[in-house]
């Protein structure tokens, strides 16, 4: 009773950093839209912000766990930190390519939950009972539903749709290496550094391909308080990576998708003038929540408690 429990507790709090990125998405496209700005900054600053809010809020185990790394260990961590920039460049080249919608059920509603679960089980030697197999393919099937664009859907493999698988598979491999990490390291220095490490390097790379361009104070302030749903979300997301492992973390978070269109639905109730994307076919959309609602049921559901070691 007591590891179902904590796996009840864990599964809530990886909910939860999935409720945080679907209001993070919803500010993200609001702030692009009122504030004009630029996706490459957004993809940059918000992300190093965070980085150091949580490095500042654990100074003194972040200074710890840097002087404790070993040579092959910061190799390993740098190679994690470099797969999460690759990641976001071609997910934000992706969206800008193929749009938003198809980009999600392309990639980390989909792709990325199926190669994270791969991954787990090659390398990690984690296993999903029935009833979490079952639960899992709900869980995928109510977001694809959910995320479903009968206008942009096609068989087409472009460049943009590349992209987004391959976005999804370097992202699938850093959640699995930070699965790694976070066995013998603390969860707050691991996520700050994987956010502040990509953050500078994007933003170099930006600023040395001149393709940032700086808001205004508005939009650098805009910017600055974004990098609270980096900083929440990466937390929340991985405090359940060493608990639960890191095939149900994924499938768990997956429901981004639907929590962003309930997010963009209340926004829109409340604020009709809002340039929000909602999906084009609103009952597909609520029969894929009611799908994905009875896979987290049933993930749920299993008495038997994982061991991700």
């Amino acid at each position: 009773m007591g590891a179902l429990s904590v796996r009840t507790k864990y599964m809530t709090i990886v909910l939860l950093s999935a409720l945080v990125v679907a209001f993070e998405s919803i500010a993200l496209e609001s702030a692009i839209n009122a504030a004009d700005l630029k996706v490459f900054a957004v993809a940059a600053v918000p992300p190093l912000v965070g980085g150091l809010t949580l490095i500042g809020v654990s100074s003194r185990t972040t200074a710890s766990f840097t002087r404790r790394l070993k040579r092959n260990e910061w190799a390993f961590f740098a190679t994690l930190c470099g797969f999460v920039s690759g990641g976001v460049l071609l997910w934000f080249d992706s969206i800008g390519r193929i749009g938003a919608s198809k980009e999600a059920l392309l990639g980390g509603s989909s792709s990325e939950v199926l190669f994270v679960v791969v991954l787990s089980v090659v390398f990690l030697a984690e296993r999903l009972s029935r009833w979490e197999i079952l639960g899992s393919c709900l869980v995928v099937a109510g977001v694809s539903l959910v995320l479903f664009d009968e206008e942009t859907m096609s068989l087409t493999l472009g460049l943009g749709e590349i992209e987004a698988i391959l976005s999804s598979l370097l992202l699938a491999i850093s959640v699995v290496m930070t699965t790694v990490m976070l066995k013998v390291h603390d969860l707050t220095p691991v996520s700050g550094l994987e956010l502040f490490i990509p953050g500078v390097f994007l933003l170099c790379v930006g600023v040395a391909m001149g393709v940032i361009t700086w808001p205004g104070m508005e939009g650098l302030l805009i910017l600055l308080v974004l990098g609270i749903f980096p900083a929440l979300g990466l937390l929340t997301y991985n405090s359940g990576l060493p608990k639960i492992g890191a095939s149900l973390t994924s499938v768990l978070f997956s429901l981004t998708g639907i929590m962003t269109v309930g997010v963009a639905l209340l926004l829109l109730a409340v604020l009709p003038e809002a340039s929000l994307i909602i999906p084009g076919n609103l009952a597909v959309a609520l029969l894929g929540g009611a799908v994905a609602f009875v896979g987290v049921v049933l993930l749920n559901w299993s008495p038997e408690s994982r061991n991700p070691e």
